[in-house]
């Protein structure tokens, strides 16, 4: 299915035409958001370049990975590529890339985008600091085969074009998020278009695309632990949630009532 026929539906189903849609930029904000290989503008060149061939062989280890703290050694060190600086470029190609949509969206799209980068990388280094915390020894998602497998793809075709280094940190960066830590590769509160949001409930995570982005090329989401919502992710729709569990409470409680 062709990406653009994939944004449309996306955008129809999480209410484009309805509340806060960030207007005709709308195509390209959702696409930046599921499609990490999408580029804009040109490549601001900074510090060395990362090979396909060594990214291949990086993807290998980590398929190889038995546990969270195998992968985790693996990730750590390839991250040693990459500086500040370059998490600061990675930060500034986005800035530039959704320039032109709406302030308002903008605003809540890039804080967002922040987190994603500076506070996953700060995360990142305090766990590899700490040594072996709970869960390292638990295996990783079997799907990370697959993961690994669709990086080493997609910076190859990357660096057909360019250099793939900033694609390949964005799939580190989202790695760990997904197959260390076990959250969705947006954080909670990730805006798309319409004003629906990636959400948490109740240990689970929820997006209102994660099914109808499957089909995109390199995307994050088929690797993604957050399941697709099955009712809107408006922010409001949280308050709605906890009213609905008390009511079940309620009921609950009065119809076990023995008096």
């Amino acid at each position: 299915m062709r990406l653009k026929t994939i944004l449309e539906r996306i955008l129809r189903f999480i209410g484009r035409d309805g509340r806060d849609a960030p207007g005709g930029g709308s195509d390209n904000a959702c696409s930046f958001i599921i499609d990490p290989f999408a580029d804009c503008g040109e490549e601001t060149e900074y510090g060395g370049s990362v090979s396909a061939e060594a990214i291949r062989a990086a993807c290998r280890r980590m398929q190889g990975a038995a546990t969270k703290g195998d992968l985790l050694r693996v990730i750590v060190d390839e991250m040693k590529a990459f500086d500040l600086h370059d998490l600061e470029m990675m930060y500034a190609r986005f800035e530039r890339k959704v320039a032109t949509l709406p302030k308002d969206y903008r605003d809540r799209l890039l804080s967002s985008v922040r987190e994603e980068i500076f506070l996953t990388h700060h995360r990142l280094i305090l766990l590899s600091r700490n040594g072996q915390d709970p869960g390292m020894e638990d295996p990783p998602d079997p799907a990370l085969g697959a993961y690994c497998a669709m990086v080493a793809e997609a910076c190859t075709a990357k660096a057909r074009e360019k250099d793939p280094k900033y694609l390949y940190l964005k799939y580190l960066l989202s790695g760990f998020t997904m197959f260390v830590l076990g959250e969705p590769a947006h954080p909670v509160g990730t805006p798309f278009p319409g004003g629906q949001i990636v959400d948490e409930w109740e240990g689970a995570y929820l997006c209102p695309v994660r099914d109808m982005a499957d089909d995109v090329a390199f995307a994050l989401c088929p690797y993604c632990p957050a399941v697709q919502s099955t009712e809107p992710t408006f922010p409001e729709m949280r308050a709605r949630r906890h009213e609905r569990r008390r009511q079940e409470s309620l009921e609950n409680y009065w119809t076990n009532y023995k008096g």
